[in-house]
């Protein structure tokens, strides 16, 4: 049997004489190759934007990301924002090519209800606006739109 330190450094338990089983010595660097291996794809698939961006979105709060498809440095809000301000915070709205919605939905009255967000393109909740739904996002902010600058959630109907 193999163990992986936090080090990754293998560890082997002694085999009894004469048991015909291979020594942990020997087997050691296939656990370290097998190790980088699943290292190597878990990094792949967390970079490639193909995970569902909700996996990165808290609950109840809409995401935006600097990059196209869920990447780059995301912000956090979960309240009406009538202006974002210029700061680092903010930074995935201000400067944002893409955003998620994470908040949850309900039945009510037979109907799947949510918490949507209308994101807009000028402060004040001004300006070209797109509303998100809950649990979902758009991938891409179109190039007409712009970044966000201001955005207000409001009780929606998702289905």
């Amino acid at each position: 049997m193999i163990l992986v330190g936090a080090l990754g450094g293998a560890v082997s338990r002694r085999s009894r004489p004469g048991s015909g089983r291979r020594t942990g010595r020997a087997r050691a660097p296939v656990g370290a190759a097998c190790l980088v291996l699943v290292l190597a794809l878990g990094a792949r698939a967390a970079t490639d934007g193909s995970e569902a961006p909700g996996a990165h979105c808290s609950p109840g709060w809409v995401c935006g990301w600097t990059g196209p498809g869920y990447t780059g440095v995301v912000s956090l809000v979960a309240t009406d924002m009538p202006r974002y301000p210029e700061t680092t915070a903010y930074v995935g709205f201000n400067d944002g090519a893409s955003v998620w919605n994470g908040a949850g939905t309900r039945k009510a009255d037979g109907a799947l209800r949510g918490r949507c967000v209308t994101v807009y393109d000028k402060p004040g909740y001004t300006g070209k606006s797109l509303t998100v739904l809950s649990g979902r996002g758009i991938a891409q902010l179109p190039a007409a739109f712009g970044h966000i600058h201001s955005g207000r959630f409001h009780d929606c109907r998702v289905s």
